[in-house]
């Protein structure tokens, strides 16, 4: 089954773990194989790797686009799965459903689930923020 891919202007994805960017028109083509794509909304740059989570996303990320790596980023995973619970025990479902999906191998959907964790660790940053401050 064929993926229908169409690229704004200018947007960047990285296809098979070459980084494309678009011309100035809106292209429009077919990817005909299972590869890793990853559109440039879904990409963490490093510069963006700011807490736990996103520390996690970038793990999976890499995993989904460097399979020849899988060992050290699944090292990487375990160690930052456990300090996250460690941190904040009530994220150990959200992790729980993360780590399954990367044994399956699932790893785009991993990182569907990650950013769920990452707008809950942004919820809980934002209480913690406001419970200090008073209000």
């Amino acid at each position: 089954m064929s993926l229908k891919l169409r690229l704004k202007p200018h947007e960047k994805v990285i296809i098979g773990g070459a980084v494309m960017v678009n011309g100035p028109k809106t292209a429009e083509f077919l990817i005909e194989n299972n590869v890793p794509i990853l559109r440039e909304t879904d990409i963490l740059g490093e510069s963006q790797v700011t807490s736990p989570a996103r520390r996690l996303y970038f793990c999976v990320q890499l995993m989904y686009i460097d399979s020849g790596n899988f060992e050290k980023y699944h090292e990487q995973f375990n160690t930052l799965s456990t300090d996250i619970i460690s941190a904040a025990p009530s994220t150990r479902p959200f992790l729980i459903e993360i780590y399954e999906k990367v044994l399956a191998a699932e790893y785009y959907q991993a990182l569907k689930l990650v950013r769920k964790l990452m707008d809950y660790e942004d919820a809980l940053l934002d209480k913690a923020n406001r419970s200090s401050d008073g209000t």
